[in-house]
């Protein structure tokens, strides 16, 4: 009897369902064999996808003015340059406005305080003042978180798939901007029979044969999934891929051969 399954990486929305829908025509049979068989060079064989180690869609709480957004597409960057700048001068003058008030209520506080030694004043209008001095700190100190925001800085060093918004654009709170992926080393996602769990392990031996490219890349089993899914009978495996050239890029598959451990043969 045979059988036939799928490999896909994870993505979210529809995105998976276009890639899930796009790899169910492009794998072909990985894995078939006889009840009873001795597995053949098929059985050790099966499709998978490259993925960054690290992708991220940036957003920012903030709604202003983008000033600027000096990457674009495919271009590459360091981690803490920045990738997105907002016009935050009406914030700017919010921070101003609060601190000024907070400074306002604690000259108040002082006041208060004074008076009270001198009975002049009760101790209740002595704690409101100290109340209302911390009630502005508070405000200034949120308009300060908010001001963070005002630049996105890159979390680690890449290149940009691709730009969500531009500049003069004025975003939505936590809109998404920008769709980054990380340098150095691919992992390589795949889905693979639950039956292999007898004998793939952590650091079983891959090569990857890059459809795009032709090359061939050696890779090492470094998660396995922590459940099967129980209607597929199928798992999620990922492997590091220890060396890879310029040219293979995230998002590229290809077939995944199984160049150390190999499937026993079946028992009768």
């Amino acid at each position: 009897m045979s059988k036939t399954f799928v490999l896909f990486t994870s993505v979210s929305g529809c995105r998976a369902l276009l890639l899930g829908a796009w790899l169910l025509l492009l794998a072909p049979t990985a894995w078939s064999a006889e009840p009873g068989s001795t597995p053949g060079a098929d059985e050790s064989l099966a499709r998978g996808v490259l993925r960054a180690q690290n992708e991220a869609l940036l957003s920012s709480a903030l709604s202003e003015r983008i000033v600027s957004m000096p990457f674009r597409e495919g271009e590459h960057f360091r981690k803490g340059e920045v990738l997105v700048g907002f016009d935050c001068g009406r914030l700017t003058a919010e921070m101003r406005a609060a601190r000024a008030g907070a400074a306002v209520e604690a000259r108040n506080a002082t006041v208060q305080d004074q008076l009270l030694r001198m009975a002049a004043t009760g101790q209740a209008d002595a704690d409101i003042a100290h109340y209302k001095q911390q009630e502005r700190q508070a405000q200034a100190e949120v308009i300060q978180e908010q001001m963070k925001g005002c630049q996105i800085v890159a979390p680690y060093s890449g290149r940009v798939v691709e730009a969500l918004a531009r500049v003069n654009e004025t975003p939505t709170p936590n809109e998404k901007l920008l769709n980054i992926v990380s340098d150095g080393q691919l992992e390589l996602y795949m889905i693979v029979p639950s039956k292999w769990l007898d004998w793939l392990k952590n650091g079983s031996e891959l090569q990857l044969t890059v459809d795009e490219t032709g090359d061939v890349l050696p890779a090492r089993v470094e998660r396995i999934s922590a459940a099967v899914d129980a209607v597929s009978q199928t798992v999620k495996i990922v492997a590091q891929v220890e060396h890879s050239p310029a040219s293979v890029l995230p998002g590229m598959s290809g077939q995944v051969t199984l160049t150390g451990n190999r499937p026993p043969t079946a028992e009768r």
